[in-house]
């Protein structure tokens, strides 16, 4: 039974990480997210506007060009709003905090 189970000692040197630290990979996260997401929203604004000049002035058409048109913009406003958002509270709550 004892090959399961592993020593715990109490005095552990460590410090618990601190929420700065949490933040920095937070934000070290939606570095790399935040740029891909901007190039598939800018990707389906082209798209949208593409459909729009295609339409021909079919009514049908033109409406599902400004519904593609629509949500590429606020994916875009989503995702600067949550980046945005994330900094402000990062700031906020945590002085070590070291994102932009």
């Amino acid at each position: 039974m004892s090959y399961f189970v592993t020593k715990v000692y109490a005095a552990d040197t460590q410090e618990p990480p601190q929420l700065g630290e949490l933040f920095n990979s937070l934000d070290n996260i939606i570095q790399w997210i935040h740029p891909i997401g901007v190039v598939i929203a800018s990707a389906i604004l082209i798209l949208g506007g593409y459909m729009w000049m295609t339409s021909g002035g079919d009514p049908n058409r033109k409406q599902q060009a400004q519904g593609v048109l629509t949500w590429g913009i606020a994916g875009l406003v989503f995702l600067f709003l949550v980046r945005g958002l994330i900094i402000f509270i990062s700031r906020f709550l945590s002085p070590g905090f070291t994102g932009p």
